[in-house]
């Protein structure tokens, strides 16, 4: 049977489907917008039910295999749980406006197409506003459509975090990878053994975060070895200790200094053992 109550109706299809697994929800944050439907799905072996902790809904025991519905009128978030195993718990949280996440990845320089929706009875237009590293600032303004969707073409051209307003209400940002910037490295030995590496990004990414990593046998494989951020010239700087020669590579990545955009060729640091009498 399904369980439209807290006024869903079983007529517009839910804006978001969560399922309910033996000992947690399936997602456990979730962003709507005010006036969507929330479906929960049992998945699981047991019983379980949806309390708001505010006790503005109680689903009642949703057995296996059944489903209850809820629709959300206010922006807020609203924090739920199971009251028969309490210790899963979510959250619904409510905006004026929400993008949807980019499913690709975009080019620099070459448009990227944002959609998003607003809570119902929103119209007029919505600001978006883009940070590639030095803050949010206004991009561009696009119209709402009728059924409350919007879609506009933004150029970004580095990785850059995405948001919109609609009057003081602002959605969750969400992030569009671009991931055609070359990293262009020349290494240098100096006296003493040591090795210098100096590193350009195009195009310029200033502030965003490079790694050199080095081969090591010991480690199997490529290692990081020197985080550093580009500076105003989308360049850096690293200075390799005299060591065995080894193979070396920088990695732009975003800020976390894992998720690889872009790649070096790779160079050779370290004294070379004189074997070779050419």
């Amino acid at each position: 049977m399904d369980m439209t109550m807290g006024g869903a109706d079983a007529g517009a299809p839910p804006a978001a489907s969560i399922p309910i697994g033996f000992a947690a929800f399936g997602t456990p944050r979730v962003d709507v917008v005010a006036g969507d439907a929330v479906q929960w799905s049992n998945d699981s072996s047991r019983a379980h039910d949806i309390v708001a902790t505010d006790g503005s809904f109680d689903s009642g025991r949703v057995i296996v295999g059944d489903h209850y519905a809820h629709r959300f009128s206010t922006v807020g978030a609203v924090p739920y749980y199971c009251s028969l195993h309490p210790f899963m718990t979510g959250e619904i949280d409510v905006h004026e406006v929400v993008l949807d996440a980019p499913t690709l990845r975009a080019g620099s320089g070459k448009p990227y197409v944002l959609t998003g929706r607003v809570a119902a009875g929103v119209t007029g237009s919505v600001a978006i506003e883009g940070d590639d590293g030095g803050g949010f600032v206004p991009i561009t303004t696009t119209p709402v459509a009728t059924d409350g969707t919007f879609r506009t073409a933004v150029v970004p051209h580095t990785t850059t975090s995405y948001r919109a307003q609609v009057d003081d209400d602002q959605s969750p940002a969400v992030q569009l990878l671009v991931l055609d910037h070359a990293v262009a490295v020349h290494a240098m030995r100096r006296k003493g053994g040591t090795t210098a590496i100096d590193v350009r990004v195009t195009p310029a990414a200033p502030g965003q975060t490079v790694v050199l990593q080095e081969r090591l046998r010991e480690r199997f494989g490529w290692w990081p070895i020197s985080t550093v951020k580009l500076d105003a010239r989308s360049a850096a700087h690293f200075v390799v200790p005299r060591g065995a020669a080894v193979p070396a590579r920088v990695l732009l990545t975003l800020r976390d200094g894992a998720t690889e955009l872009a790649r070096s060729a790779t160079v050779h640091v370290g004294t070379t053992r004189s074997h070779h009498h050419h």
